[in-house]
């Protein structure tokens, strides 16, 4: 895809770049990491917004002194279910104090730090489930894999809201090609649009393997520092499995020249590998809370099941025209 005004040598050197140890979250939610012995350990700088006290203060005193008892009993037990698997467990619609707003919350492992983000709720009464089944009835219908993509990239925009949404298919090369696209009329379409594999790094494509789903609120917001930067043996936090993790200056920049303020991306896999991606953009920013994120990404799990079987039919059916025709 076009790159307007971008240095070749940035682009260039984009597999270079540690995506997943920025050091940073968006500013759409806080932040806090716990260690073995259940204190905390880092902080991202704006806690104190949430919780009253600074990412200074925090830092080496318990979590129980600013979690409720009963949250803190629930992130304890999704923690037992995610291990060390690279698994984020969630909890949704928690209060932080008595009759106050509430908060998605994700919890996973980064090495021995067990990682809790905060963000808050904004769809208190949508019924997920419900628009998750409506969704997967729709595409069972599709009987070819091109109608699946189109009727996908649809359903994702109404669910959504986002200005544009297009599937992305890759070649064994990895350069893409935009085979579906739902757009509002006032932006540039880019149906049929080609891509060389270097537009999505090596390091990009394997986070995108690793995560199912990846939000960007608003590429000109500045990123919120998490502290330490280093722990005291020296590793700077992996935010590979984050939810709320900064965004690479040069992802930003892409963005921006494509006239997106605001992103999400549901990967597609088939046999662990990524094939493809969902990818939506809007004109202003714009923030999904966890739980509708949540049902974006099984649509894309869903997604990708149903699109390898219908590949599969359709090689099966090419292979039985090719013996009959013998």
């Amino acid at each position: 895809m076009e790159h307007k005004d971008q240095d070749p040598a940035t682009i260039s050197n984009c597999d270079a770049e540690p995506i997943h140890l920025l050091g940073g979250i968006q500013p759409i939610g806080f932040l806090l990491t716990m260690s073995t012995d259940g204190a905390v350990s880092r902080a991202s700088e704006n806690v104190h917004i949430y919780l009253g006290v600074t990412g200074a203060e925090i830092l080496g005193r318990p979590v129980r002194e600013f979690l409720p008892a009963d949250l803190l009993h629930d992130i304890r037990g999704r923690l037992q279910l995610a291990s060390n698997e690279g698994i984020v467990e969630r909890l949704f619609g928690q209060p932080l104090v008595p009759e106050g707003p509430r908060f998605d919350v994700a919890v996973h492992f980064a090495g021995r730090e067990a990682v809790l983000e905060f963000g808050p709720v904004t769809v208190e009464t949508q019924n997920h489930l419900s628009a998750l089944r409506s969704m997967i009835a729709r595409l069972e219908r599709r009987t070819s894999t091109e109608a699946l993509f189109k009727v996908a990239v649809r359903l994702v925009r109404t669910f959504t809201g986002y200005d544009r949404v297009m599937a992305y298919l890759f070649d064994e090369v990895g350069a893409g090609e935009v085979i579906a696209e739902s757009v509002d009329g006032e932006m540039q379409p880019y149906l049929g649009l080609r891509y060389p594999g270097s537009d999505i790094p090596s390091q990009a494509r394997a986070l995108y393997r690793r995560n199912w789903l990846r939000m960007i609120v608003d590429v000109d917001a500045a990123p919120v520092p998490v502290i330490p930067a280093l722990s005291p043996e020296g590793e700077p936090l992996d935010l590979s499995m984050s939810v709320l993790r900064s965004v690479s200056p040069i992802q930003l920049e892409y963005l921006r020249n494509m006239g997106a303020r605001a992103s999400m991306s549901i990967s597609i896999l088939r046999g662990g590998e990524l094939v493809g991606l969902i990818a939506c953009h809007h004109r202003e920013p714009k923030y999904l809370d966890l739980g509708t994120r949540t049902t974006a990404e099984l649509f894309g799990q869903m997604f990708s099941h149903l699109l390898d079987a219908r590949q599969r039919e359709e090689a099966a059916a090419q292979e039985a025209r090719a013996r009959d025709s013998r």
